[in-house]
């Protein structure tokens, strides 16, 4: 058959979309979009012919590619991981896994109507922005709380509320940058404030503070510097310290905490990551905090202190264009719960935490004995260090054990790669030119998968 003959079989669209086929499609996909897969398809047929290299069965050359086209739009970006980074809050990977409770909850609440602003007992329209602030404050030991979409935007409202157009007071040593470039003095910018900064890098003593606030200071901001360290000659003022200064020169007092650290982590030997209520013990007004990150919850910043000035911050109308929905609320209430009645071990983050390194080992062991002959012979288990991550502690790790493999055909870089393209996606890490998966991270329900995975990879 030549070209020209080739090309006139084509059939016409209008005979495409009657086929059964397409009728099926169809009724799954919509009339629209396979339409748009179709006209896809019939481009790729005819780019075939002109090259000479015919389809053969046209009729399933077109629906397979019709189906192909579908199945790549219509697929998820956002989509299940495997990590095996040992990185536990991992920005990238989604950070905090939810625990099963919170899901359940996310269930009920997103499947059926809510009192998200409605007051149950008035009878009448309610305020999301007291949603978990009754536990929050429970737990906590505050009078007040508030919720919006992260800790960035938390630090933003605190700033905008109470010095815009005026000063902020923050010691040189804190004005730090974290992930996506987010920096404190472009964040005074954009709240409408001053940046005063007092102290040096390294050294920053009461008496700055002291000499930078006056009649135009509009708050004093105290800022965790999670994702690094300053070590040796250094000096800075303490929380309690620089809380009573603000209480007798009458401005309010703040404090970004960042990752929200409940617990005290030197039992894992990480050093100087102090806890929310140390901040709350010391008088500072104000703490915000992220609730994906140690809290082990949804993306939130959590904004805990004195309800005078939190009811300030109600009243800013920024906090409307900040605000968080109704499955923040959900999963913020039932975890709180799960802290409150002491069922931190049903939560992921804490499990990955504090789980002993015998049990992460036994596990890796236990994995390395299960797989095929092939497979098991070109695996190693190693020691590890996994991370917190989140920006927490970023120089400090906790003992763990991690797969690392030999393959003759593939550089670590090439085994990076194959994991990442297998579906699900399994995401490790290369260290001293091996590729490693780091048994900390890697979920119970993962193991079968991944057993699937490093089987195949190693098939004679």
């Amino acid at each position: 058959m030549n070209k020209n003959e080739a090309f006139r079989k084509i059939p016409k669209m209008d005979n495409l979309l009657n086929w059964p086929e397409a009728k099926a499609l169809q009724a799954k996909f919509g009339h629209s979009l396979v339409k748009e897969a179709m006209t896809v398809a019939l481009g790729r047929l005819r780019s075939e012919i002109q090259q000479g290299s015919p389809s053969g069965n046209t009729r399933s050359f077109l629906i397979d590619s019709t189906v192909e086209t579908l199945q790549k739009q219509m697929e998820p970006s956002l989509k299940r991981v495997v990590n095996g980074t040992g990185i536990i809050i991992h920005t990238n990977l989604g950070r905090a896994i939810l625990p099963q409770p919170v899901l359940e909850h996310l269930a009920e609440i997103g499947s059926h109507y809510n009192c998200l602003e409605y007051d149950l007992k008035k009878g009448s329209r309610g305020h999301r922005d007291f949603h978990a602030e009754r536990l929050m404050a429970k737990f906590f030991g505050v009078e007040s709380a508030c919720v919006v979409n992260n800790n960035a935007a938390a630090v933003m409202l605190m700033i905008n509320t109470f010095a815009a157009g005026r000063e902020v007071v923050v010691s040189r040593g804190e004005l730090i940058e974290i992930g996506g470039s987010f920096r404190i003095p472009e964040i005074m910018k954009k709240a409408g404030a001053r940046l005063v900064e007092v102290g040096t890098t390294n050294k920053t003593h009461l008496q700055d503070y002291e000499s930078a606030i006056g009649p135009d200071t509009g708050l004093v901001l105290k800022v965790h510097p999670s994702n690094y360290r300053i070590s040796g000659f250094t000096e800075s003022v303490g929380a309690s310290q620089l809380a009573a200064a603000c209480a007798r020169h009458q401005i309010p007092f703040a404090e970004d905490m960042g990752s929200g650290n409940l617990y005290d982590l030197s039992v894992l030997g990480i050093q100087d990551e102090p806890r929310v209520s140390d901040s709350v013990k010391s008088g500072i007004n104000l703490i915000s905090f992220s609730g994906d990150k140690l809290f082990g919850g949804v993306q939130a910043g959590i904004i805990i202190g004195e309800k005078e000035l939190v009811d300030k911050i109600r009243n800013n109308h920024l906090l409307r264009a900040l605000r968080v929905d109704k499955l923040v609320y959900a999963a913020l209430e039932q975890q709180l719960i799960l802290y409150l009645t002491e069922r931190m071990d049903e939560i992921p983050t804490w499990q990955m935490l504090f789980e002993p390194m015998e049990d992460v080992a036994k596990r890796a062991a236990e994995f390395r004995e299960s797989l095929a002959e092939p497979a098991k012979n070109a695996c190693e288990l190693i020691e590890s260090l996994a991370k917190i991550g989140g920006g927490t502690t970023p120089e400090q790790g906790i003992p763990s054990v991690a797969l690392t493999f030999s393959h003759s055909g593939l550089s670590p870089d090439q085994l990076s790669e194959r994991f990442r393209k297998i579906a699900p996606p399994v995401i490790g890490r290369i260290h001293e030119n091996r590729f490693l998966l780091d048994f900390r991270t890697i979920l119970k329900d993962d193991l079968e998968i991944l057993r699937d995975h490093v089987n195949r990879l190693f098939e004679l």
